[in-house]
């Protein structure tokens, strides 16, 4: 047995709406084995796991995998089974799995499932593969062992609690979240509506007060100038001058490291020499530079200011044991770290207490040790300071808090220049004010944790997360208008014509589509754009307003949507095309793909659909959106039955576009209106239009704003670059077009047929990952459709032998009819182009279907300015003296 092959998926995806996991097995020796003939491995197998008995499976009734597994299943269906309990112990909860065999692979095995940490995910996959493997070469396996593993591996890459906390209140309200980093890095919302966030940091957040917040010595000076109580104290690098300053302070003293946080390195209630000597050896531990100050007497409470509000207050206790009279303080620091609420970081409510040198440091100063065994119902603090990072608890009391105290805490924040800050106020009475009790402020920290105020250990729960994300996002949902546009042909025209349209909105439009991405018109990444990166990529620009998307095929195979749902989503048509590749093999199969854009809408959506594809149609019932259909044909029966149900409709009649609501009828305008439509000749550029007018009205659109945008979309290389461009060299009108398939071909040919020219000559081809039959079906339709025929290879072969494109092209033309005569192979691009066109005379058709646009349209550019000198006719005034021109 092998993995193959393990992939993420983040986005909705063919499979799931929900993030998964997709990996590949070769089974090997193991291929075609059935359970029921592998008893001792089922057998061992129910040992080691029990908890299958849990699983349904197809059986949709607890047990139900057990049968299967009696009766006889696959092997990976074992292993996806296994997986899934193996997560499900580490703490994640899969809801979805699916496994399937590898078609032309025997053996493979394609096993799916959902996740919701993706580096434990994966590593769950790998301990439950290993899982069935060992099992089934008679060894056993250690369950315990692996699952602790996944949780390790969970630990390191799942967001702590403040940030998960943060998450859910976007949840909440609607707003989508993407996390930037394997870290704490978020961005909430999209485009120019979107925030960013790192825990409790926001992108308001001062820099400049997150530095002074991180200098200790700063924030006092700041605050005590500012009239803040605060401790006073010093700044030493040595003991000896730390011993001075204690000296010369004549208190006991608090010693901690300057740059220092969540309570590391800190000792309090140092009352001689050589507990400060002791405490500042701790201390520089964790930096050079040291602070010891007066030690403030009362409780410590942690108090959050978000903006101009107090939002939450806790009362915070230091880490600490309770004796039973039986067990030392090792053993009772063992028994509390026990509790499941308790982590090693900051991935659980509570953290692990830590025997560190601050710990030893203060058993010391009590006189007790490690061994020590407290009596029954004593309590021992193992730690003066009271974060929860190093052990300690919470009490909520944010009722509590004096009007005055939480006045000095919003003022402490301004002072310090936080928007979000947590304030370590040190009182003997939260209840009574800080003027009366002596209240001092020995700390405001930047990036508060906050999960003492969402789980505290007594008292109520505040929603900080809430209210930090009702502080950034005040209103709405940081959502823009997201089309998403989808379909085999059209695809990028359909993209471009509604781009413009909101860009003549005065609307910021980021695009991605196959020639690359464009803020504002400019272009800013080239190339294929139309994957889920590139949409993030759009959707991550702070200035984008409105986000028009074209999304192929490919990128929601490989890696799913990058969006969570459309506000528009297009699907202009289903054909022939990439059959073969990613376990695709029929025109259904095409169509389930593609209608995952009109799936992943929500109620409010508007999804256009082209309803005289019999494919697409059939969408409308896969969807929960608002469905506008557009049509080219007369009289459409799902036009029809559509605005006879009140729904709304694009379709022509007599040579109009005319938009219907119900019985409502707006006139758009003439076909032959639209430059793109090629005075009604092009058929497929007809669709395009009307699948952009019903987006515009979806999106908001007047009728005659509409009109007028598309009125001044053309085929030319400003509007529609690459796509039915026309230039005229020498007498010879000449096409480029992108038509890579049969259909797009089949339309460009129909097309230029109705401008009723000599002779129309096309230069083709079909990339080589298409089948045989897909290539064979472009020879045919291009031997119908042109009278002479140049047949090239791109120079990307994929996988294929040179020329083995190209003679299947020529072999099918043939069968179809086509004299050899008007056939002529020339394999390399640019030759191609070239001799295509030269082998035309004035009054031909010329039309060349590309690979690569940028050489093409630099031949181009040459031969138009030779043509142009050519014309050129001397006059007297361009001769010079000496006689020369």
């Amino acid at each position: 047995m092998e993995i193959r092959e393990i992939q993420t998926i983040e986005g909705a995806n063919v499979y799931s709406h929900r993030p998964i996991i997709r990996a590949i097995v070769d089974l090997q020796e193991w291929t075609e084995r059935f359970t029921n003939e592998l008893e001792d491995f089922r057998k061992r197998l129910v040992e080691h796991l029990p908890t299958l008995d849990e699983h349904y499976c197809s059986r949709g009734k607890r047990g139900g995998f057990l049968e299967r597994l009696h009766e006889g299943t696959l092997i990976g269906h074992v292993v996806e089974h296994v997986t899934i309990e193996l997560l499900t112990q580490a703490g994640q909860t899969i809801k979805y799995g699916k496994t399937m065999a590898v078609l032309d692979q025997p053996g493979w095995y394609e096993i799916i499932f959902n996740y919701e940490v993706k580096a434990g995910a994966i590593e769950g996959f790998k301990q439950g593969f290993l899982l069935v493997q060992t099992l089934l070469n008679q060894n056993s396996f250690d369950v315990s062992t692996a699952v602790d593993q996944i949780k390790a591996v969970m630990a390191k890459c799942e967001l702590g609690v403040s940030t998960q906390v943060i998450v859910d209140a976007c949840k909440e309200r609607g707003i989508p979240v993407h996390r930037l980093n394997e870290g704490s890095l978020l961005q909430l919302g999209y485009g120019r509506n979107q925030r960013r966030i790192q825990a409790t940091i926001t992108d308001a957040t001062s820099s400049i007060g997150v530095d002074i917040a991180c200098d200790k010595e700063m924030t006092k000076k700041i605050l005590s100038e500012g009239g803040v109580p605060v401790p006073c104290g010093h700044i030493v690098r040595t003991e000896e001058e730390a011993v001075e300053a204690f000296l010369d302070m004549g208190t006991t003293v608090v010693i901690k490291p300057l740059h220092g946080n969540q309570g590391k390195g800190v000792t309090l209630q140092l009352t001689n020499a050589a507990e400060v000597r002791a405490a500042f050896k701790v201390a520089q531990t964790y930096g050079e530079w040291v602070i010891i100050e007066e030690y403030i007497e009362g409780q410590h409470y942690r108090l959050v200011v978000v903006g101009e509000r107090l939002i939450a207050a806790a009362k915070r206790v230091p880490a600490h044991v309770t004796g039973d009279g039986k067990s030392t303080i090792e053993e009772l620091v063992v028994q509390t770290n026990a509790d499941p609420l308790r982590g090693d970081d900051h991935e659980k409510v509570l953290t692990k207490i830590k025997i560190d040198s601050v710990v030893l440091l203060n058993l010391t100063l009590k006189n007790l040790t490690l061994s020590s065994v407290p009596e029954k119902g004593e309590v021992v603090y193992l730690r003066d300071s009271a974060n929860l990072s190093t052990g300690g608890i919470a009490e909520d009391v944010t009722d509590l808090v004096h009007p005055d105290n939480v006045d000095l805490a919003v003022y402490a924040s301004k002072l310090i220049g936080l928007d979000v800050a947590g304030i370590d106020l040190v009182i003997e009475d939260i209840e009574a004010s800080y003027r009366e009790r002596s209240g001092h402020i020995i700390e405001v920290n930047a990036a508060p944790g906050i999960r003492m105020h969402h789980f505290p250990s007594k008292g109520k729960a505040r929603n900080v997360g809430k209210a930090i994300v009702e502080q950034i996002l005040p209103a709405g949902n940081g959502r823009i208008p997201i089309v998403a546009i989808s379909g085999t042909n059209g695809k990028t025209t359909t993209t471009r014509m509604i781009g413009k349209l909101l860009a003549d909105q005065q609307l910021l439009v980021g695009m991605a589509s196959t020639d690359g991405i464009y803020i504002n018109k400019k272009m800013w990444v080239k190339g294929d754009t139309t994957g889920p990166e590139s949409a993030k990529a759009v959707l991550r620009h702070p200035q984008v307003q409105v986000a028009v998307l074209e999304t192929a095929r490919g990128g929601i195979l490989r890696s799913g949507l990058g969006y969570d749902y459309a506000d528009v989503a297009v699907i202009t048509n289903v054909s022939n095309d990439h059959l073969g590749q990613y376990g695709i093999e029929t025109l259904e199969d095409i169509a389930h793909v593609k209608s995952l854009i009109a799936e992943a809408v929500m109620p409010h959506s508007y999804v256009v659909l082209n309803a005289d594809d019999p494919y697409v149609v059939q969408m409308a019932k896969r969807t929960q959106g608002r469905v506008i259909f557009f049509s080219t044909e007369k009289d459409n029966i799902h036009i029809r039955k559509h605005l006879g149900k009140g729904g709304t409709a694009v379709f022509v009649r007599r040579g109009t576009i005319l938009l219907c609501q119900g019985s409502e009828i707006f006139r758009i305008c003439s076909v032959k209106q639209i430059p793109v439509t090629w005075d009604g000749k092009a058929k497929h550029n007809i669709q395009n239009t009307l699948a952009a007018i019903a987006s515009g009205w979806a999106l908001g659109i007047g009728t005659a704003t509409i009109r007028d945008s598309l009125q001044e979309f053309s085929s030319d290389a400003e509007h529609n670059r690459g796509r039915l461009n026309l230039y005229e060299l020498d007498g010879v009108h000449v096409f480029i077009d992108y038509g890579h398939n049969a259909a797009g071909i089949q339309e460009i040919a129909k097309t230029l047929k109705q401008f009723k020219k000599k002779t129309l000559v096309g230069c083709i081809t079909v990339p080589g990952d298409r089948p045989d039959e897909t290539v064979r079906e472009v020879g045919r339709i291009a031997a119908k459709g042109f009278q002479r025929l140049i047949i090239r290879e791109d120079s990307d072969l994929r996988g294929r032998k040179p020329g083995e494109i190209a003679q299947l092209l020529y072999d099918e033309a043939i069968l179809s009819g086509m004299d050899p005569k008007k056939i002529k192979v020339v394999l390399p691009e640019i030759e191609a182009f070239s001799q295509g066109l030269d082998s035309c005379v004035p009054g031909d058709t010329f039309v060349m279907f590309y690979e690569h646009l940028e050489p093409i349209e630099e031949e181009i550019r040459k031969r138009m300015e030779l043509q142009k000198a050519l014309s050129y006719i001397p006059t007297q005034n361009d001769w010079v003296v000496g006689g020369e021109f």
